[in-house]
């Protein structure tokens, strides 16, 4: 939800609720899966479950930038903001950005270990993570971010096409990936802080988002089982 929205008390107590509730979804998926990793040991529920811690730390990080936005009007601190808004981009922009990474490789490792070194692929994943919100702070561009992470998106999205898959129909994990990247999309319009955004589409989107997370949160019970 854009911050500037957040100068009525409700509002404010309505972002937090939403931070509260999708962070503890994600550490209870992120807790669930270890389960099925340990017995599987299957490295895409590994990449997934990791996608889920670092989600998780974004919408923290997304909660605290809205805070950074809100410190003078609301808290009446002097934070400068010239520096610390560029500056939280970075946190910010490295977990969402982690998560999509860890995403794609959930969805896409066999085709990256059968090409290259899975190793040195994931430290290049990291380092694209700490890349992108870089070229964000230095071009003092949040959209910037968002657009970056769009593009990671629509190549998350496609490996998952192209993921190869026995039977009819979608797999389960499948699945989860295309309601993962639909989340991830929800995620970011409502990380983006521009004013224009209208307070029902805002609360529209952290709406389908918490959906999307209880969906999956669904479906790992049922795999827990």
């Amino acid at each position: 939800m854009a911050p500037h929205l957040w100068h009525d008390p409700s509002i404010f107590c309505l972002e937090l609720l939403f931070t509260v509730i999708a962070v503890g979804l994600c550490a209870v998926i992120y807790r669930k899966t270890k389960d099925i990793y340990e017995l599987t040991k299957y490295p895409g529920i590994g990449y997934f479950r990791e996608a889920f811690l670092f989600l998780g730390i974004s919408f923290v990080m997304r909660f605290l930038f809205g805070l950074i936005l809100l410190s003078r009007e609301v808290f009446d601190v002097m934070l400068p903001r010239q520096l610390f808004v560029p500056l939280s981009i970075i946190p910010l922009g490295y977990f969402s950005t982690a998560a999509l990474v860890y995403l794609f490789f959930s969805s896409a490792w066999k085709r990256i270990a059968s090409r290259f070194d899975l190793r040195k692929a994931i430290l290049l994943g990291n380092l694209v993570a700490v890349g992108l919100p870089i070229i964000a702070f230095f071009t003092r561009s949040h959209h910037m971010l968002i657009w970056l992470q769009t593009a990671l998106l629509v190549l998350g999205i496609s490996s998952a096409l192209l993921t190869e898959h026995k039977g009819r129909g979608l797999s389960q994990m499948r699945k989860l990936y295309f309601l993962m990247f639909g989340l991830w999309l929800l995620v970011l319009w409502t990380t983006d802080p521009s004013p224009h955004i209208p307070f029902p589409l805002t609360m529209l989107l952290d709406a389908a988002s918490i959906a999307v997370l209880a969906v999956i949160y669904r479906k790992m019970m049922k795999w827990t089982r």
